[in-house]
């Protein structure tokens, strides 16, 4: 036992990729030998973690969960939809979630987290790669916080697996003269649904890069130019393309999803003239599962092959 120091345990930790615990648990086995003990990892199928945390993970699951001061979104991925539905993944995304909710972390300090299980969110990361196979990814983690006793959180997960995970989650907050009023949280919820749909990229157009806006106005005047169009109407024509645009990405200006008659604004003030409150959107976060990752193209006989063979 004199061999089975912190130090050789985190040195045979960096070798294999294997949890703590079960690096402590191999050393104990080979009487200390890191040789052997990386070996009986191999063996148990533990080293294998550090090997696949190379390989692209772009599915998955999505989390979603609201307290009282906060809303947290966070994204876990693996390589393929089959571990969506392992239910060892569900629980870690669960655990994860219920981690995270008791306080603001960053990526860091969330992975250095205790679970229920006293060990830390790291290691049982490892174990959970070890154990199913694959590459996963604790890839996002998004807060959101209440900043008054006015505001008002809503929700919306898409292709739920249980009430806080899914493909795709919502949350947005609001602010109503009366948070506790149901109405309002029914309102809150279907937004984020609409939110989820409709994918805005900002709440208005003050919410929007300015540059981001200029370049849209600079394509469309390019295209303008090489299409023949008269130089003195077409500042007025790339006006009117910018309009239509912001109604498209800014969430006040687009067309609810549950009447598309009527935008968002004037759902809001509709709910406001009705129910004597001053209900607003203040903010909102929406995730999608795998977005901005790049992926090889492969065939649904490719991607079961791959599991059949997992042998790297």
């Amino acid at each position: 036992m004199s061999n089975i120091t912190a130090e050789n345990i985190k040195l045979l930790r960096e070798k294999t990729g294997a949890g703590m615990m079960d690096c402590k648990k191999a050393l104990i086995e080979n009487d200390g030998d890191i040789s052997k003990a990386t070996s009986w990892l191999r063996k148990k199928g533990i080293a294998k973690a550090e090997k696949k945390s190379s390989r692209v993970a772009a599915q998955g699951l999505v989390g979603l969960k609201t307290c009282n001061d906060f809303s947290l979104l966070i994204e876990i991925n693996s390589e393929t939809d089959f571990v969506s539905k392992n239910t060892d993944f569900q629980t870690f995304v669960d655990d994860v979630l219920n981690i995270g909710i008791k306080k603001k972390y960053s990526m860091d300090s969330l992975l250095k987290a205790q679970t229920s299980d006293n060990e830390i969110v790291a290691d049982a990361l490892q174990n959970l790669i070890a154990k199913i196979g694959e590459n996963i990814v604790i890839r996002r983690l998004s807060y959101l916080d209440s900043d008054s006793k006015n505001t008002v959180f809503g929700s919306y997960i898409h292709n739920k697996i249980n009430n806080n995970i899914g493909r795709m989650a919502c949350v947005v907050k609001m602010h109503s003269n009366d948070s506790s009023n149901k109405d309002v949280i029914d309102l809150a919820n279907k937004i984020a649904m609409h939110i989820t749909a409709s994918k805005p990229l900002a709440l208005d157009e003050s919410s929007l890069d300015k540059n981001f806006i200029n370049k849209e106005r600079e394509i469309y005047t390019s295209q303008l130019i090489a299409s023949g169009k008269p130089e003195n109407i077409i500042d007025k024509i790339v006006d009117g393309k910018i309009k239509k645009y912001l109604s498209e990405v800014t969430l006040i200006n687009q067309n609810w999803v549950l009447d598309p008659s009527v935008s968002i604004a004037q759902v809001l003030k509709d709910f406001n003239d009705k129910n004597k409150d001053n209900v607003s959107i203040v903010d909102f976060n929406l995730l999608i599962l795998g977005e901005g990752i790049e992926l090889e193209e492969k065939s649904f006989s490719e991607e079961v092959a791959s599991q059949i063979n997992n042998t790297t």
